[in-house]
């Protein structure tokens, strides 16, 4: 009987989980560049063996997406890791000559206090130094690592599809640092809508176009994730019920017991 609380438990925690990601999703529906994220669900069974104890997964693993083998023939549902969708969002125009989207799979290299940094929000401007930077204030890298400076009297400013940026009466001041990866799971969320490749991933070039007066929305369906709400909300009150069923079979048990 307790196995079954267990069970129900695990798949409870689980849809919290998912929860937790299509909530995020939902909320940042309006954020220019933003990337779904999705949770991978992972069946964990539990062998039996010669021994007769319980070896439950604990709270942390189940929240971490894995449990240590144990000797109880039990199956665990757990959220095993999140993965971001890439697609790409829809282009909407803004007629500002400082927004630039990209059209195509890749990212614009910006500098952090942490070292490079890569994103698809490109509402960009000139800050008090005249470099160009995100809204967040990083600075965005040319071709060759180094920022983007404009004189901030000098207009009109043009990019072009391979990411020049031209100034009126000036020319070239420098090329935008658009870049892909071959594996974008080694691609992590920091925050603020940059992502930082783990591991061995490495830049490399990328074939998406440089788009001026344009920014990317999110790719976020607000029906589709409003579907996966519901879902696992009913999922959730599904398992709630098998752990309040177990709970009064127990009492009856021990209520017939006692008699």
């Amino acid at each position: 009987m307790e196995k079954s609380i267990y069970v129900a438990t695990s798949g409870g925690m689980a849809q919290e989980r998912a929860m937790e990601v299509i909530s995020n999703n939902l909320a940042n529906m309006n954020t220019h560049g933003f990337k779904a994220d999705r949770l991978l669900f992972q069946s964990y069974l539990q062998k039996s063996g010669q021994e007769a104890a319980s070896h439950p997964p604990s709270t942390k693993e189940i929240k971490d997406g894995y449990a240590t083998i144990g000797n109880n023939d039990t199956v665990y549902k757990v959220g095993w890791q999140n993965y971001t969708d890439f697609s790409q969002g829809s282009l909407l125009s803004t007629s500002n000559p400082l927004d630039v989207s990209l059209d195509g799979s890749g990212f614009i290299a910006v500098q952090t206090p942490d070292g490079e940094r890569y994103t698809r929000g490109g509402a960009l401007k000139l800050d008090k130094n005249g470099t160009l930077v995100t809204s967040e204030g990083y600075a965005v890298l040319d071709a060759n690592g180094q920022n983007i400076n404009i004189d901030a009297n000098s207009k009109p400013i043009t990019f072009m599809e391979d990411g020049s940026v031209n100034v009126q009466d000036v020319g070239p001041v420098g090329r935008l640092k658009i870049v892909d990866f071959a594996d974008k799971n080694q691609l992590e969320k920091i925050g603020v809508g940059l992502y930082k490749a783990v591991g061995d991933a490495q830049p490399g070039p990328s074939e998406a176009f440089a788009k001026q007066g344009f920014l990317e929305g999110s790719n976020i369906n607000p029906v589709g994730e409003m579907t996966r709400m519901i879902t696992g909300l009913r999922a959730y009150e599904s398992f709630q019920k098998v752990i309040q069923s177990n709970d009064e079979i127990n009492q009856r048990l021990i209520t017939d017991v006692a008699r």
